[in-house]
């Protein structure tokens, strides 16, 4: 994750362990993965332990970069709110 945003410079290194209830988010959107997975095999059927840990295991080993990006952008937007002039205030104030 950059330090700040190339077009606001929001500084995304607020403080110290500031991304740790990041950790939570990510649990969260996990478990919906895996309650996804298994009512997709609900869905089918085709519910048996073995192949749904498999199935499991891949999505979640795919999707973790996802996941800890997402989840830090959700942390993070409990606590910085949403400037829609930021960019172009940025842009005019590095032009001066």
């Amino acid at each position: 994750m950059p330090d700040n945003c190339s077009k606001c410079n929001q500084d995304f290194q607020i403080e110290a362990g500031f991304y740790l209830g990041a950790m939570f988010v990510s649990y969260a959107l996990t478990v919906a993965l895996t309650v996804a997975v298994f009512v997709a095999f609900a869905t089918f059927k085709a519910y048996s332990l073995v192949p749904f840990l498999i199935t499991v295991g891949i999505f979640i080993t795919i999707t973790t970069p996802f996941i800890l990006r997402l989840s830090r952008s959700i942390w993070i937007t409990f606590s910085v709110s949403f400037d829609p002039n930021a960019i172009s205030d940025y842009a005019a104030q590095t032009k001066s």
